[in-house]
């Protein structure tokens, strides 16, 4: 499999005028094949940049929510919270919890906070943007966001403290939404 790039093509020719621009590899190799989609797809397998990777926070993961921030919040740290991302996930940014309340359900759902860590408009944020999504191979998986914080800084592990968006409801035991927070 070869990438070319097309120089010209005159309406008169048959065929367009183009030049040679790499090798991805032998065809039907997995590799190669691989190559070819998030080429055809334009699915970003690079590194980050270096400024999009100076908005993180220095303190890396050594990083602390300051108390300033936790008392803008509403503090759900005593409430029992389960993740729905799969067993080996590393990046766990959903979650719910629930409890009885009198005859209803307090239903949360919770998901990571990330424009705590992403300004809109800065470096990390456009090249999230032009990232668009993680994607998962079977072998690998390119994240939208350094892993500094898909991994951890926005990963809701047990026993950690994160900040999360959440939606609390009260439903009813039929189903029905009777509050929304």
């Amino acid at each position: 499999r070869v990438v070319v790039a097309v120089d010209a093509w005159n309406p008169a020719d048959r065929y367009p005028r183009g030049h040679y621009v790499e090798a991805l590899g032998e065809r039907g190799d997995k590799a190669t094949e691989t190559k070819v989609l998030l080429r055809e797809l334009d699915i970003a397998t690079g590194a980050f940049a270096p400024e999009a990777l100076g908005c993180l926070p220095l303190e890396g993961a050594a990083f602390i929510i300051p108390s300033a921030e936790i008392a803008t919040r509403v503090d759900l740290r005593a409430v029992d919270v389960c993740s729905i991302d799969p067993p080996g996930c590393r990046d766990i940014d959903d979650a719910l919890h629930c409890v009885p309340r009198g005859a209803n359900f307090e239903v949360g759902v919770h998901i990571a906070d990330v424009t705590h860590f992403v300004a809109s408009g800065s470096p990390l944020d456009l090249e999230a943007a032009r990232r668009g999504t993680s994607t998962y191979l079977v072998d690998r998986r390119l994240d939208m966001l350094p892993s500094l914080l898909t991994a951890d800084l926005c990963s809701l592990r047990a026993d950690v403290d994160r900040l999360a968006f959440s939606a609390i409801l009260i439903v009813s035991p039929d189903g029905t939404v009777l509050e929304r927070n």
